[in-house]
């Protein structure tokens, strides 16, 4: 019986030992192809992000973002300007009157959606914030953009205890002295 287990163990390409002599590795998790496709899919140029879209203003300098680990260009960044932050202001005020009067039970909400949604595509989070600063994967995976995912649990869960925790509080609203 020894003889025929021997026997067929040299036979069978599937033997552990074979298996291990031509093992090739699968694509890892954090492999940079789909993080590269997302940066390609918006044309590897983006604007500023003003009221829930991303606007490219005319005239406005460009900046040419790279890896900083390998050198490799990544995407094209718009320098927003004064007129563009004055924009993105009036955006906001204008966001804060709906937003200043919802209930902080559908705040909380929001804000957890948001951090479900960071987590659902943390993969790719992680993958870009490494190209884009040079850390390693570890450190964005493990501390950067969890921490980010942190935040907005932190806040939801405060937007949820208002009633009860911060009774009384009134917001301060908009700052007359912007910048």
């Amino acid at each position: 019986m020894a003889e025929t287990v021997a026997k067929t163990s040299k036979s069978n390409s599937n033997s552990v030992k074979e298996i291990f002599k031509t093992m090739s590795y699968g694509p890892a998790p954090e492999a940079d192809n789909v993080a590269k496709a997302w940066l390609d899919d918006h044309g590897k140029d983006f604007g500023v992000f003003i009221d829930g879209k991303w606007v490219k203003p005319e005239g406005r300098k460009k900046y040419l973002t790279k890896n900083p680990a390998t050198g490799e260009d990544l995407a094209w960044t718009t320098q927003a300007e004064k007129a563009d932050v004055d924009l993105a202001v009036k955006a906001a005020e204008k966001a804060y009157q709906s937003w200043s009067k919802t209930s902080p039970h559908v705040r909380a909400r929001h804000l957890y959606s948001i951090a479900r949604h960071i987590q659902k595509h943390m993969r790719l989070f992680n993958v870009v914030e490494s190209l884009d600063n040079g850390k390693t994967i570890r450190e964005t995976r493990d501390a950067d953009i969890p921490t980010v995912v942190r935040h907005f649990y932190h806040h939801a869960g405060w937007a949820q205890l208002m009633e009860t925790e911060m009774r009384g509080w009134k917001s301060v609203g908009k700052k007359t002295d912007r910048y």
